[in-house]
């Protein structure tokens, strides 16, 4: 841009000398203006008048030149008093133009500094945009004690699926769900008002669920748990040769959603870089499921059990976390040219509802068709219903995204961010293997644990400015 106002400048005052004693031609006409005078001083007088800039007086504006044996000065004067110059002596070295690197364009450069002070004009600062991100998320699992375990063939059906014998093993390997990669979407849209330095802006974001149902129908599949009055480990029995037929399946959900209403302005500003104050609203809830159902047919009529009978067991734990706050945080922007490279760090502030839910059930079924029900296995009327707490926390996100500018109003960029929970509830957590048929020693209990909780995210997407 400098070498740009430079070159118009001498454009300029090359045009103006050319005109000899005649009067020049405005460049924007009025109606009312006076005729401008006729040049009466010297060259760099001139210069120095239309562009305000003061030229180093040791160092002539134009250079002369010698025709054969005649030599003309760019002083010499006419008779009446105007400036004369000769169109085949005084003429720039079209090469060398010595006066323009002392031309002092700070004052130029101030307006058209990238991150100056977003005035209307410049157009990567004034304007609207669109953002769309795919999201490839994963999070932080649900541990769960064990739920489902078996034993090695042999093993009596009394020690079957026994937590501490040797025998045992978990059918579910880590003992946590809801850890698997899954996709979702990200929007991010807003505008910066003209003739002010505020920008408005809303961003909706979502994880598909990262559940799943796992069926369980090996030789031997026992449900396990510590039974409060024999004072001992002992399981249930859901499929076992010669005496239980039956299944087992376990059910996981979690999904994620949330939303950031914005305001952002520039704080400050240093070579290419830029970094923007915003501050909102901000929701995110996130909530997660397990559901233990079992069903068995007896085939051996054992303690007296007509054969036949058919027994259905669930047991199911819901959790949510809700949270509204206020929003705060800064973005940062350092210019490449055809690329950008952004941040965001930014925390909400506020309130988070925690929410747990349980049901339980047992059905037995005799030969003949009939039904009883009673409570679950894990889920009793000790446990049993929707459990809700409030606090204060923080939820905090941390993102950084590279952007290559494809044209003026298309761009294409990769990402990485983070959000993290201080305080959460997950289904896990809340589920306790101590089971009293009896119901005196209020167990399981709802041990309400909080933990923490986080999601991470590559993303890739388009944003489009106009």
């Amino acid at each position: 841009m400098k070498y740009f106002i430079t070159t118009f400048l001498a454009l300029s005052s090359s045009l103006c000398f050319a005109q000899g004693t005649s009067t020049p031609a405005s460049l924007f006409p009025q109606s009312n203006a006076d005729p401008l005078p006729i040049l009466t001083a010297e060259s760099e007088v001139v210069l120095q008048e239309a562009t305000g800039v003061i030229i180093d007086a040791e160092e002539p504006l134009l250079e002369t030149t010698t025709t054969g044996d005649e030599t003309t000065d760019d002083t010499q004067n006419s008779d009446d008093n105007n400036t004369v110059f000769d169109s085949n002596v005084a003429k720039p070295k079209s090469s060398r133009l010595g006066f323009l690197p002392r031309i002092n364009l700070d004052l130029y450069e101030r307006d058209i500094k990238l991150f100056d002070g977003f005035r209307p004009g410049n157009s990567d600062q004034v304007g609207r945009w669109v953002r769309l991100d795919y999201l490839i998320s994963w999070r932080r699992g649900t541990r769960i004690p064990a739920l489902a375990t078996t034993s090695s063939a042999g093993t009596s059906l009394e020690d079957a699926g026994v937590l501490g014998i040797s025998t045992t093993s978990s059918l579910l390997g880590t003992n946590e769900l809801n850890d698997s990669t899954q996709p979702g979407g990200r929007i991010d849209f807003g505008r910066w008002i003209p003739g002010t330095e505020t920008a408005i802006g809303a961003r909706f974001y979502g994880l598909a669920d990262a559940g799943s149902r796992l069926t369980f129908t090996d030789a031997i599949v026992t449900r396990p748990f510590f039974n409060v009055d024999a004072g001992e480990q002992q399981s249930l029995p859901v499929n076992y040769p010669s005496s239980e037929s039956g299944i087992l399946t376990l059910d996981s959900a979690s999904e994620m959603f949330g939303s950031d209403v914005y305001i952002m302005r520039p704080w400050k500003s240093t070579g290419r870089a830029r970094i923007n104050f915003m501050t909102g609203y901000q929701f995110s809830r996130f909530s997660e499921s397990i559901s233990i159902h079992s069903i068995s047919t007896n085939l051996d009529g054992r303690n007296g059990i007509p054969i036949g009978t058919q027994l259905e067991v669930r047991d199911a734990f819901r959790t949510s976390n809700e949270f509204h706050g206020w929003l705060v945080g800064l973005t940062s922007e350092i210019d490449g040219g055809n690329y950008t490279l952004s941040f965001l760090a930014k925390v909400g502030i506020g309130g988070v509802t925690h929410r747990i839910s349980t049901t339980g059930s047992t059905t037995i079924t005799d030969p003949s068709g009939g039904t009883s029900t009673t409570d679950g296995l894990l889920v009793a009327a000790s446990n049993q219903g929707t459990f809700e707490q409030s606090r204060f926390t923080t939820v905090p996100e941390f993102s950084a995204r590279y952007t290559h500018h494809l044209n003026d109003a298309l761009d294409f960029s990769v990402g990485y961010s983070l959000l993290y929970w201080g305080h959460a509830v997950q289904p896990g957590n809340q589920i306790d293997l101590n089971v009293d048929s009896t119901g005196n020693s209020g167990q399981p209990t709802m041990p309400f644990t909080i933990d923490h909780y986080w999601t991470q995210s590559l993303s890739m997407g388009i944003t489009l400015r106009y």
